[in-house]
Formats: structure tokens, C-alpha cells, sequence
């Protein structure tokens, strides 16, 4: 399962702790689902949603409520993130209310399968295993990122050879490693010094190091980094890299269910075009994560690049 689950920012790992405790209520709806009554309603989108969610006049999505900045519970109890502000933009195009649910992440596909929700969003990875029991509407990336603070002396840019001669941490067993390998290896094929590397045994530890200069930078999720510069006031900085990879990940719903996807698909096309989409992504400091176009089940429709040495890219 490829979610966002890591953190790499002591400041921030207390918010985030507090954050997965309270989420794991199960069944709290979201706050203020969006007004179904709009001028933004698209006739043609909202024809395409079935009869039962137009009758209830909703479409239930559930989440698991743990995962800033994805989906989590705010101080007022109400599942929030950029998921919910995402789906609240698109609810008015279709006429309908959204409301989020909250369930254990192991019971949202299933739930989708059951009929329980019409849909799910938690930031899940579309892959071709999951595409053999539900679809997904693709409405952003997931990557990783690079953190390092805010005011390190180290000039750190999207050019993955600025992280040359750098000491990078990571986290021991984790896929961030193999990330760092892989930066390295850059740097020897474009003749520049070795990136020295600590594996730290939890990530408090390595949050530590980065925060008090034993290292200079580390590899984590970039939703998550963005949260963590959120949360400590841009105590840290998270930048995307051409050396890591991208997934796309998706609304779920039922293999069944071509006509919601379509609905939804469309929706969101409609606030990509006015700007809408741009707009919530800027708002959580998500922006690398943006796609240029709505689509369904992308992972095989038009399945992404995985990075290789290249240089100075990203220049």
C-alpha cells in the first residue's frame, strides 16, 4: 500500500501523532459538505450520476481520516485535507453533496466493492492489481521529496547534482535507501563526489540529524514534507526531484459504476479548467502534485516513467 505514512520532521511529528489518534474513529462525516444548489451545476454530469445517489442527494466517500495532509481530523472533529477540499469543489459541477466517512483504510476498497460507500479517497495508489476489482479517477501524483530546513547552508535545488558531496539520512528498511542509491549514482555517471549516507534506525532519529545539521537533507513523501513545512511555519523546505518517482492516485469506485466515474472524471476536469484545482493544490503547497489532466485508471492507460540517472535534470 503506498500511502503517505512517514514523517521526517521532529517539530511536526507530535501534530501528525495526534492527528492518526483521533482518526481512527470510524464513521465521522466530513464537515460542511458543499451546497448541492449551484450555478456551477453541469447538466450533462450530473445526468450521469445513478438514480440512488441522486435521490439521497449525496455521494458517500469513505476515508481513513490519518494521513495529513490527505485526509485527517481537524480540531473540530471534521475529516479535512486536500482530498475533502478537492471533492467539495467538484460537488457543486454535479449538483449533489459529497460527504466523507471515515473507516479503516483496510475496509475502503471493500467498502466500495460492498456497495456501503459509493466511492474512496485516501490518497490510494492506482495500480494494475487494483484495477481487477474497482477503477479509479486519477486526480493528482504521489511522490517523494526532498527535505532539508528552511535555512540550511547547503544550496539544495531540484538539480539532483546539487545533492553531491552532501550528507543525505535515511531511514533503515525503507525505500528512501534505494532513492538515495540511486542519487548517487547519478553523481558518480556525471563525475561528482559520493553523497555520504547515515541510516538512522526510526525516523525521530533521523528527524534529529536533520534538524540539528548532521545531515543535510532526506528523502520522505513529499504530501508529507509539504505538511511539515505547513505545520512549523516553513521551519522546513520540500522540494520535488526528476530522480524520484511518481504514482498516480485516485477516486475508487466499482468496476461497475462507468457512470459515476465519468461523472466525477468530469467534475474534476471542470475544476482543472477553471482553475479551481490549481487554487486547493496551492493552498496545501502541493502544486508538484498537480496533473495536467483528469483520467481513469491511468496506471495502464498511460503508465509513468520510472527515473534514471540524467544529470543536471530538473535544472
Amino acid at each position: 500500500m503506498n500511502r503517505f505514512r512517514r514523517t521526517t520532521a521532529m517539530v511536526s511529528l507530535t501534530v501528525v501523532a495526534a492527528l492518526v489518534a483521533v482518526g481512527c474513529a470510524a464513521g465521522t462525516p466530513s464537515g460542511d459538505p458543499s451546497e448541492s444548489a449551484s450555478d456551477l451545476v453541469d447538466p450533462a454530469l450530473q445526468a450521469l450520476l445513478p438514480e440512488d445517489i441522486i435521490k439521497k442527494g449525496e455521494i458517500l466517500v469513505g476515508t481513513d481520516p490519518s494521513y495529513p495532509p490527505c485526509d485527517f481530523l481537524n480540531d473540530e472533529g471534521e475529516i479535512d485535507g486536500y482530498n475533502n477540499a478537492l471533492l467539495q469543489a467538484m460537488a457543486p459541477r454535479l449538483g449533489v453533496k459529497i460527504r466523507m466517512e471515515a473507516i479503516a483504510f483496510d475496509g475502503l476498497l471493500p467498502g466500495v466493492e460492498s456497495g456501503r460507500f459509493d466511492a474512496a479517497m485516501e490518497c490510494i495508489t492506482d495500480n494494475a492489481e487494483r484495477q481487477e476489482i474497482v477503477q479509479f479517477v486519477d486526480y493528482s501524483y504521489s511522490t517523494k521529496g526532498i527535505i532539508k530546513l528552511a535555512d540550511s547552508a547547503a544550496e539544495i535545488t531540484e538539480n539532483p547534482l546539487t545533492m553531491c558531496g552532501l550528507h543525505a539520512g535515511v531511514q533503515t528498511g525503507t525505500e528512501f535507501v534505494t532513492d538515495v542509491e540511486l542519487f548517487n549514482q547519478n553523481c558518480e555517471e556525471s563525475g561528482e563526489p559520493a553523497i555520504e549516507t547515515t541510516n538512522f534506525p526510526t525516523t525521530a532519529d533521523q528527524n534529529t540529524a536533520l534538524q540539528s545539521g548532521q545531515i543535510d537533507f532526506a528523502v520522505t513523501s513529499f504530501a508529507t514534507g509539504a505538511w511539515q513545512a505547513k505545520e512549523t511555519d516553513g521551519l522546513f523546505e520540500i522540494l520535488a526531484s526528476p530522480l524520484l518517482a511518481k504514482t498516480y492516485v485516485g477516486i475508487v469506485v466499482g468496476l461497475e459504476s462507468d457512470d459515476l466515474a465519468a461523472a466525477l472524471e468530469g467534475a474534476l476536469a471542470s475544476i482543472m479548467e477553471d482553475g479551481t484545482y490549481e487554487e486547493v493544490l496551492k493552498e496545501w503547497k502541493l502544486e508538484a502534485l498537480a496533473l495536467p489532466a483528469a483520467g481513469i485508471n491511468l496506471a495502464t492507460s498511460d503508465p509513468l516513467e520510472v527515473p534514471v540517472p540524467c544529470g543536471a535534470c530538473g535544472e
